[in-house]
């Protein structure tokens, strides 16, 4: 049976640190060294499993929110909005089973696009009205929350292994 990417990182964060760190206390640096390769090990334990389907699905959601935002920025902020549709043009899902470098790269650039949009929503906040912008920026906080929350069971393992 061929271990799997998971059961292999697992193994060597384990192997670091019920043998290799016992060995090491007295060597104060190289101990704190090895802790944070089990905490990044212990980290992409977690990340190896999930990093694929939460890039698919950040992805869509991106692209939902991006979509949202363009329309209702197309009268007051068209510029914004071309930028959105040419960002969306050029990052269309993959066909058939995407690599995670495929996924990364395009959510890089639709993370990049929503940053332009939060950029110009707060610089035409006066020009949209309070009640517009308070609704453009709720809907981005609602997907910042949402990817936040999904995220967040690639580092809670690692938060428990100290690099001190």
């Amino acid at each position: 049976m061929i271990p799997s990417s998971r059961e292999l990182i697992a193994g060597i964060a384990r192997t670091l640190e019920q043998d290799v760190l016992p060995e090491l206390a007295n060597a104060t640096w190289t101990a704190s060294h090895v802790r944070s390769c089990i905490m990044l090990l212990t980290h992409l334990e977690e990340r190896v499993v999930h990093e694929g389907p939460f890039l698919y699905q950040d992805n869509i959601d991106l692209r939902t929110l991006l979509g949202r935002l363009r329309t209702d920025l197309s009268g007051p902020l068209p510029d914004s909005a071309a930028r959105i549709s040419a960002v969306l043009d050029v990052t269309m899902p993959p066909a058939g089973y995407p690599t995670i470098e495929a996924l990364d790269a395009i959510n890089q650039r639709l993370k990049a696009a929503l940053d332009q949009v939060i950029t110009d929503l707060h610089g035409a906040r006066h020009s949209l009205g309070g009640s517009r912008f308070q609704a453009l920026d709720g809907s981005i906080m609602t997907y910042l929350t949402a990817a936040l929350e999904r995220d967040k069971v690639m580092f809670e393992k690692a938060a428990t292994k100290s690099p001190l």
